[in-house]
């Protein structure tokens, strides 16, 4: 996680999906159960095996089943990737109350490296 510099934070290991390949674990992502709505987080691929579907597998298997609306957080180079799961960019103000919106106001400091944060929701 801290690897691919991802949030590890709420990393609950139940929640977890892996994808494996030859007995290696290429692909992990979980849905992070928050009281406010889920999110869907810690999705990683290993470089080697990135543009072979695995990311979009996992998206697919772990969004099936989780309540909506369903929540992520992404950088902004990241938007029209995750667009073509049904995500959509939302505002701060759109974002609920809770664990997501924390996690965005203390990821505003990235901004003064070019790094910009946003959160994306999908409602179907």
């Amino acid at each position: 996680m801290r690897g691919e510099g991802l949030d590890p934070t709420s990393l609950h290991w139940e929640n977890f999906l892996v994808a494996e390949q030859d007995g290696q674990i290429v692909g992990i992502g979980q849905i992070k159960p928050y009281p406010s709505g889920p999110e869907l987080g810690s999705l990683v691929v290993l470089a080697a095996y990135r543009g072979q579907g695995i990311a979009a597998q996992i998206i697919g298997a772990l969004s099936a089943s989780a309540p909506r609306p369903l929540y992520l957080m992404c950088l902004d180079k990241l938007e029209s990737f995750y667009a073509r799961y049904g995500f959509q960019r939302i505002t701060r103000a759109e974002v609920p109350p809770g664990p997501i919106r924390l996690k965005l106001t203390l990821a505003t400091p990235f901004r003064l490296v070019g790094l910009r944060v946003i959160v994306m929701r999908r409602d179907d």
